[in-house]
């Protein structure tokens, strides 16, 4: 059976062990919004395939945005290649599976703009509730340990009586 001691130690462990991922998601976050954009340009190359059509339609839908940077970034994919002067329906914000330039309802901001906010305001999120959560550990380990050394002053008084 594990030590109220050990217990704490444990408890210490998982708090330091959580610092320490918060410390490394801090740093690594430059390097994964600079991997936002390739992985953005790649869905827009890759568009045929049915998955990944879902995943950029409802980006560019849900945000009121298209192609990455501007909605030329269609014209240089293969899929823009092989529907001139078209765009996906969700550039234009209907239910259509295309949508023609010339109509001016094209959505002219990029999704970039869009993932980066989605990821900073998750990431601050995320931060928030790992620096509550710590908060909370650290009263409970300092509870688990004042009563761990309450119910030892209590079974030492109780042995010398």
């Amino acid at each position: 059976m594990i030590s109220p001691l050990q217990f704490i130690g444990i408890m210490w462990l998982i708090l330091f062990m959580e610092i320490g991922l918060s410390i490394w998601i801090f740093y690594k976050l430059d390097l994964i919004k600079s991997s936002i954009r390739p992985a953005m340009f790649d869905l827009l190359v890759t568009y045929e395939d049915t998955q990944r059509n879902q995943v950029i339609d409802k980006i560019q839908y849900n945000d009121d945005c298209c192609g990455v940077d501007v909605y030329t970034d269609w014209f240089n994919t293969t899929w823009g290649q092989a529907h001139p002067g078209i765009l996906p329906g969700s550039c234009c914000n209907n239910m259509f599976r295309t949508c023609h330039v010339e109509t001016g309802v094209v959505s002219e901001n990029g999704c970039y703009g869009a993932v980066e906010n989605y990821v900073d305001f998750t990431f601050t999120t995320d931060m928030t509730v790992l620096l509550f959560s710590g908060f909370a550990q650290v009263i409970g380990i300092s509870l688990s340990y004042t009563l761990t050394r309450l119910i030892r002053e209590y079974d030492v008084a109780k042995d010398e009586k």
